[in-house]
């Protein structure tokens, strides 16, 4: 490959280097787009078009996914004026800091004009875009080692505030449908009751925390205790500099960006729906414990079957 013929530092075609006050990220990409060479071109092509692998990925998980050398990565980011990869990626990272607050946001979106129709479809749309960049941030590895983790712990104790407590409970319901003590710990008794109950749980137990903008500090004292016990945590937030990646063994990403809430739980739901699936994979009931189970549920449940239906119509 032949060297780029060295300019003069006064020429006006040369694009001056920008400290990351100056400019975000991708807009440092699109000012030096026309210096870089075709394989550069082709990294800044992914990384325009996905900005949170961008601020995510390991330098060789991202050349991977750019189809080019861990050589090209490094001299990508000289190209833009970063001094190493590390500072290209925290620049990155600056790209998933919450931005406005919640009542600005509102205030903005109230001021677009729109339908419920154009509303509810641009939230589908989001939510299943953040779906998909979870899944692409699974390392096979690290997910496989989590699931198993998961499935031997002796409990599994999910913690969340706010919002977040309420997509707790939704896990553990779902969870305990395929084994036992699983255990929301917010509770009617407040944070006293919380933290007595998350002082019974050992090395042997988990602590599956869900911490998501804007992050609750109760979570994070609570997750700092059980820290300082030993007791394992697995977390589910939405960046890697995220508060509580601080105390946690392993991190589930997934994007929470919304343009009016706080934050979006799509596709941390997703990624909760999956771990069910997990246990219910590695549950220890067999089939017969299973089966009388569905059958003591179906009481409370309306029998949608052809039968069912045909019995109701019957004088």
């Amino acid at each position: 490959m032949c060297a780029k013929r060295q300019q003069p530092a006064n020429d006006p075609t040369v694009p001056p280097t920008y400290t990351p006050q100056a400019q975000d990220a991708p807009d440092r990409i699109r000012v030096h787009y026309g210096s870089l060479t075709s394989s550069q071109r082709q990294v800044a092509d992914y990384l325009l078009a996905h900005p949170f692998e961008a601020a995510t990925l390991s330098i060789d998980a991202l050349a991977a996914e750019c189809t080019v050398s861990v050589a090209t990565m490094n001299r990508f980011a000289s190209a833009l004026g970063y001094g190493s990869y590390s500072s290209f990626r925290n620049h990155w990272q600056q790209l998933l800091q919450p931005g406005m607050a919640p009542l600005d946001k509102l205030q903005q979106q109230r001021n677009v004009p729109s339908t419920a129709h154009r509303r509810l479809q641009s939230t589908l749309h989001n939510g299943a875009a953040q779906a998909q960049t979870a899944a692409a941030l699974l390392d096979p590895a690290a997910t496989d080692a989590m699931g198993r983790h998961i499935a031997k712990a002796r409990r599994i104790a999910v913690l969340g505030s706010d919002v977040s407590a309420y997509i707790a409970g939704y896990f553990a319901s779902y969870a305990s449908l395929f084994r036992p003590d699983v255990e929301c710990l917010p509770q009617a008794g407040g944070p006293s009751e919380t933290q007595r109950k998350l002082m019974s749980l050992g090395q042997d137990d988990l602590l599956l925390a869900i911490s998501l903008p804007r992050y609750s500090s109760q979570t994070l004292e609570l997750c700092a205790l059980a820290h300082a016990r030993q007791i394992p945590i697995i977390a589910i937030t939405d960046r890697p500099d995220a508060p509580i990646a601080a105390y946690t063994q392993q991190i589930l990403l997934a994007p929470a960006q919304h343009p009016m809430l706080p934050a979006s739980a799509m596709g941390v739901l997703g990624l909760l729906e999956g771990l069910c699936t997990v246990l219910a994979a590695s549950s220890p009931w067999s089939a017969e414990d299973m089966r009388q189970r569905a059958q003591l549920a179906d009481a409370f449940h309306v029998d949608t079957s052809p039968r069912a239906r045909a019995a109701r119509k019957t004088p």
